[in-house]
């Protein structure tokens, strides 16, 4: 074999193994763009859409107030008395039971010992009292007159004349009773009775006595009736205090309503349980409830007193102003509509507001907006999209790290 020939036969084998290796690769990129527009089709086939519609929209008024606690409560002094221990300063948490304030006890402490004293002092004279009691209905009997041998006599005797006028009754008259049968006489057994009973009396007494003390006791201290947080101390250790005087406010902060001195032309488009938005300071909105609403208007100002219930953990503090977007009534034959969206569909690129809009072609393009206020779980849109659009009502976390779809 020349060398021709077998140059010929190795740059035959390049060329067949170079062509194999092209076609191999094309195949290969055409399976992965088959897999990727697949993959690409199930997701945009996965993704909800929402289409964007015109809703009439509720004209709304702001009306400012202020937050309070939902639960709140002043304690007083009961008594005159000197402040010894306070639970601590503004913003300490109290737990139901604790003692927060504690007037000085002495003087009381001297009426509860002998309180105690006299109770004792009664109950040994009612257990002398039932003794004697006992003593009457049961005990032995002694002769009054004669001795053992005047009473020896009289049990032999009475018995012997008992028995001759049942054998012959023209003796008369009523059956004979020894001198010891009758000490036992009704009005001896009624004094020792009434002797024990009134013993029982003054044990009672004694004890209304002690009672009567330690509720005083329990008045020389502040008791948190809830779970809560100190508000306002009004007192200070070593002060004296008379009653009446206010000592500490106590609030729950973690339930927190806002009260608005409303309008009475806007109270007819509130009712109990509806929701209404509520901007906080530092630009916060969250839904509040309407939780009450008074029965009559101020005389003075002619405005009606609502509170709307705050949701838990909202970042507020009693006393902090926020406004409320009332509804406002509408005048006869307005109509206000415009555009809505639902909120998941909204996706913030650094502080704008976006949302993938679904084109004529299938695919999902992230698209700049501008928003209003909430209506529920809808947000009205200003600017960028119109009735008709339909957009992801909930984008995918691949969708929201990139462009489009």
């Amino acid at each position: 074999m020349t060398k021709k020939t077998i140059a010929a036969m190795v740059a035959l084998l390049v060329v067949g193994g170079l062509l194999g290796w092209s076609l191999g690769r094309g195949g290969d990129d055409n399976r992965h763009a088959s897999a990727a527009r697949v993959t690409s089709e199930q997701q945009a086939a996965q993704t909800a859409t929402s289409e964007v519609v015109q809703q009439s929209l509720v004209s709304r008024t702001k009306m400012g107030g202020y937050i309070e606690p939902r639960q709140i409560v002043r304690l007083s002094a009961q008594g005159v008395g000197r402040v010894v221990y306070i639970a601590g300063n503004e913003g300490m948490p109290v737990m139901a039971g604790q003692v927060v304030i504690g007037l000085d006890e002495d003087r009381l402490m001297a009426d509860y010992r002998s309180a105690w004293a006299h109770l004792s002092g009664e109950m040994s004279g009612i257990q002398n009292a039932q003794v004697q009691l006992y003593n009457k209905l049961n005990g032995p009997a002694t002769s009054p007159m004669g001795g053992p041998a005047y009473d020896a006599y009289d049990r032999s005797t009475v018995p012997f004349y008992n028995m001759m006028q049942q054998v012959m009754p023209l003796f008369g008259g009523a059956p004979m009773q020894p001198q010891s049968a009758q000490q036992h006489s009704y009005p001896v057994h009624s004094q020792a009775r009434s002797d024990y009973e009134r013993q029982q009396a003054g044990v009672v007494g004694a004890q209304a006595k002690i009672d009567a003390i330690e509720a005083q006791l329990r008045d020389r201290r502040s008791i948190a009736p809830f779970p809560a947080v100190i508000l306002t101390k009004h007192v200070n250790l070593g002060d004296t205090v008379q009653p009446g005087q206010v000592l500490i406010d106590l609030a729950n902060v973690n339930e927190l309503d806002l009260r608005l001195e409303i309008p009475a032309r806007l109270i007819p488009e509130l009712a109990p349980n509806t929701l209404v938005p509520v901007v906080l300071d530092g630009n916060v909105t969250v839904d509040a409830m309407v939780d009450q609403i008074y029965p009559a208007a101020n005389s003075t100002q002619h405005t009606v007193t609502v509170k709307l219930a705050l949701p838990p953990g909202v970042p507020a503090a009693p006393g902090m102003y926020a406004v409320a977007l009332l509804p406002e009534p509408h005048a006869p034959g307005e109509v206000i509509s415009a555009p809505v969206i639902p909120m998941s569909a909204l996706v913030y690129r650094g502080s704008l507001p976006s949302v993938f809009a679904v084109g004529a072609d299938g695919k999902a393009e992230l698209r700049v907006i501008r928003i209003g206020e909430r209506q529920g779980d809808r947000v009205v849109v200003l600017s960028g999209l119109k009735a008709g659009d339909r957009v992801v009502k909930a984008p995918t976390e691949s969708m929201r790290s990139g462009s489009s779809l």
